[in-house]
Order: structure tokens, then C-alpha cells, then sequence
């Protein structure tokens, strides 16, 4: 125990707001997670004794872990000492040789718990269920139910903006959950079924969260297909939706990969033509939807009688970069939807 002890008189140093609560317990701001960007004071990881073990735990992001691990995906080079020490000072029976490798694996983190009704577990007769339906949305063991989203944000998203606050209650929403590559939460988006003014709100777990649904189920190694709604994707295999009109922001959010950029279709829409434009001006592929196409969006096309395969066919055959694109998009601002 006391060379886990001396590692995390170590590992303080890199640690905000770190304090010992008790003999064996220290509290400090989650480096996984960030703990809030809001207020620098918030301190909500813990190591804690297990029997004869130190273990890592937030209460933020659910980040959980041994000390070890935490060193490792905090400072590999230091995590290399502590593995030496442990190994000479411990009984090797019970401790691993040490990798003196520089190889690092990133650290395997629990994510947050949703306590909501997924759409699928609803009775078939539920309106929620039968709104969903009629819109032949799939996939719906992924999308949960809120019966009241005021009160499910403020117990889930303590810190939300006082927006949520002034939700009238029983506000119903269908709740999108979006999650990272390790599929650790990073927020949800709640899509209203009712009248609200307020049709989409969307709330992250940190300021720094990838507002980006469908990452924990891409293939990077293949064409990534990005949308502008979560809902859109849920019918294309391989997509992926930043929840922004700007679909090209996920280069910086996710990185570069073999992007295919389908806007809705809307060519008398500015801004979506401006998009679309400066897609084509970094050198990205866009789908320019063709004259025959008359629905706005995925969903619509759908509802209209096409199937996922006839959708995607159509993308694959009007996708264009560089001067085709530019030709296309020419072409494409002067169609009648």
C-alpha cells in the first residue's frame, strides 16, 4: 500500500483541487472528464482503499479504475515507475513482470446509466411508440422516453442552463443519447412530441463532450456517412450526425476520415448552399441530391416509399468532390423542391 501511497503524493501535482478527505480517501477534479468547465471548484473523483488496493472513481463521468490504470492514462512514463516499484516491492507471485514498453492503451471507462424507458420496452399502444412508428424511425431499443425532460435534465445535467428550468412539466420528448468511440456518454438531445417551441434541446455531459451521434457504432476503416439529425442516421448503415448544419465541424471534433457530407435537401436553403460550398472548398465528397428527389430529408424519403438501400444507392450515385462538385452544386441551387 505505501508505494501506491507515495505514487499519488506524485500524481497530485497534475491533479485540480486535489485534497486528502481521510486516511484513505483523496478527492480532486476528474482529468478524464474534466469535471466542469463551468466551475473550476467542482471536484468529483475519488481514490479510495479496496482491502490492499487504491482505485480511481468519478462521480461525474463514471470513469472507474484501478491506480495503476489511472497513472498510466495520465503519465505513461511515470505509470513505468510506479509498475517497477510494485514489482520489486510486492510479492511477484501477485504482481505482473513490468512492460517497459512505451505502448499505451487507453483506459477503459463505465458510462453514465440512462434511467429511462427505451421506446422499444414501451406497450405497442403508447402514442410515443406509435409517433415513432408512423415515422417507421428503426433501431428503437437506442432512443429512450421521457415523460417529463425538465425533470430527467436537472437530475441527469445538474449544471444545465436555467433554459431547462423554465420547461414546463411533463414536457415529453423522445431522448437521443450520444456516445464517444468507448462509448462513454456524452450527452443527450431531446426531440419534442408535443407543441414546444423549443423542438430540439441538447445537453452535454462536459463543455468539451463530442456532440456527434452514432460513434460508438461507425467503422472508421469505411466510407462514414454524416447527416445533419440523429434520427436521419438511424437509417443508413456506417452514418454518423454532429446535430449541426455545419457537417463538416466532425473534422475537428472526430478527425479526418473518408467523410461523405449529405445535407438535407433544401437548395433554396442559404445556409445548407453555404455549407454544402465550403465542404467542397476543403476537399470533402458531398451528396448533391438530384431534381427527381422531392423529400427534404431522409425520414421523408422513407415515408415517401424508399427503402434504406435505394436511399443510399441514390447517395453513392450523386456524390461529388472538386470541380463536379462545384458544377453540381451550380446546378443543384436552381432545382424546385
Amino acid at each position: 500500500m505505501f508505494v501506491d501511497i507515495k505514487f499519488i503524493t506524485f500524481v497530485a501535482l497534475k491533479l485540480r483541487n486535489f485534497k486528502q478527505k481521510k486516511q484513505y480517501l483523496w478527492n480532486f477534479s476528474c482529468p478524464m472528464c474534466g469535471d466542469s468547465k463551468k466551475n473550476k471548484f467542482k471536484a468529483r473523483g475519488y481514490f479510495y482503499r479496496t482491502k490492499t488496493n487504491i482505485n480511481y472513481i468519478c462521480h461525474n463521468c463514471g470513469s472507474s479504475m484501478s491506480l495503476g490504470n489511472f497513472i498510466k492514462s495520465l503519465d505513461p512514463h511515470l505509470y513505468s515507475q510506479y509498475q517497477l516499484e510494485k514489482y520489486k516491492n510486492e510479492s511477484h507471485s501477485n504482481v505482473a513482470r513490468p512492460d517497459f514498453s512505451m505502448a499505451q492503451e487507453k483506459p477503459v471507462f463505465s458510462k453514465s446509466k440512462i434511467n429511462l424507458p427505451k421506446l422499444s420496452d414501451l406497450e405497442v399502444t403508447h402514442p410515443v411508440r406509435v409517433y415513432a412508428e408512423s415515422r417507421k424511425i428503426p433501431r428503437l431499443n437506442e432512443l429512450y422516453y421521457a415523460e417529463d425532460f425538465r425533470s430527467f435534465a436537472l437530475s441527469m445535467f445538474p449544471e444545465t442552463s436555467s433554459g431547462i428550468k423554465k420547461l414546463h412539466a411533463n414536457d415529453q420528448r423522445i431522448v437521443i443519447p450520444f456516445y464517444d468511440e468507448q462509448n462513454i456518454l456524452q450527452g443527450v438531445q431531446g426531440r419534442t412530441i408535443s407543441n414546444s417551441k423549443i423542438r430540439y434541446i441538447t445537453l452535454k455531459m462536459a463543455e468539451d463532450s463530442k456532440k456527434v451521434f452514432g460513434l460508438n457504432k461507425v467503422d472508421f476503416s469505411k466510407t462514414i456517412y454524416v447527416v445533419e439529425g440523429p434520427l436521419d442516421s438511424l437509417f443508413l448503415d456506417n452514418c454518423i450526425a454532429p446535430m449541426d448544419a455545419a457537417l463538416y465541424s466532425v473534422i475537428q471534433t472526430v478527425g479526418d476520415y473518408d467523410y461523405v457530407f449529405v445535407f438535407d435537401h433544401e437548395p433554396r436553403n442559404k445556409e445548407i448552399v453555404k455549407h454544402m460550398s465550403k465542404a467542397v472548398k476543403i476537399g470533402k465528397k458531398i451528396c448533391v441530391w438530384p431534381a427527381t428527389i422531392k423529400s427534404k430529408d431522409i425520414n421523408d424519403m422513407i415515408l415517401s416509399g424508399m427503402t434504406s438501400d435505394q436511399i443510399k444507392s441514390i447517395i453513392d450515385s450523386n456524390t461529388f468532390s472538386d470541380l463536379k462538385a462545384q458544377l453540381q452544386l451550380q446546378l443543384y441551387k436552381k432545382c424546385e423542391v
